[in-house]
């Protein structure tokens, strides 16, 4: 008795506009449905290096964090050093990245420094645009992250001395992975890295490069860690802001 329109018939035309209402109001819940779907959760490389001197850093999204808790699991202080030919799938994944730009041809001599922790690789290769980038994968594809370390002329460093290219952290919490970057001059023999909470870790060295990576934040924080340079004649250690 309430209804005013009880016992009318719609028109076609308001047959029509009901329908159309109706789709309307459907597309944007299947459309707010879609912004609401949940994301992936992504580690990224942190983007302010410690390194006053340090290389643009160019970011690129990790995998779920899996990945990267298998990695830091299986991480040994002691780095296995491999050869560019073993490292050929790592560094054609990370020549593909849209770090310092895409590299159609990837070849061994392109990799100047690989290293082998656990699952986890880190290399240093020179894309065929020139740049020279970073890139650590936890293998089988797992890409954790890839950044630009040099675009030009490269620093002359002085016989058995480091510098600091760049140091960073990603991740948060109990899932966060550091790294550390440099150039070495002639004379180094090794090059070892010894946190404050007492970790002591052997940095990988080749090509004119250094490097390591570790599970900790300590590579997002100043002074956290001291490097130490190993030479025939005897050693020296550093604090990270004396090597900027």
């Amino acid at each position: 008795m309430l209804d005013p329109a009880r016992g009318r018939t719609p028109t076609q035309m308001e047959w029509t506009r009901s329908k159309a209402s109706i789709e309307r109001l459907m597309a944007g819940q299947a459309a707010a449905a879609s912004v609401r779907r949940p994301v992936k959760r992504r580690l990224v490389m942190g983007l302010a290096a410690v390194a006053a001197g340090a290389a643009a850093v160019v970011a690129v999204p990790a995998l779920l964090p899996g990945a990267a808790e298998k990695a830091m699991a299986a991480w040994t202080p002691t780095p296995g050093s491999l050869t560019g030919a073993q490292v050929l799938p790592q560094a054609r994944e990370c020549a593909g990245s849209d770090v310092g730009g895409s590299s159609s041809a990837v070849k061994a001599e392109d990799v100047l420094l690989a290293e082998q922790r656990g699952l986890a690789t880190l290399l240093i290769m020179k894309k065929s645009s020139g740049v020279i980038v970073e890139c650590l994968s936890a293998g089988d594809g797992d890409q954790l992250a890839s950044m630009g370390l040099a675009n030009g002329p490269l620093p002359v460093v002085p016989a058995g001395k480091v510098d600091l290219q760049t140091m960073s952290s990603m991740g948060d919490g109990d899932e966060q992975l550091s790294n550390i970057v440099g150039l070495v001059g002639p004379e180094v023999t090794r090059v070892d890295v010894a946190l404050d909470n007492g970790k002591v870790f052997q940095a990988s060295v080749k090509s004119g490069w250094w490097a390591a990576w570790w599970p900790g934040s300590e590579g997002g924080e100043v002074d956290r860690l001291t490097v130490t340079v190993h030479t025939a004649k005897g050693t020296t250690s550093y604090r990270p802001s004396e090597l900027a």
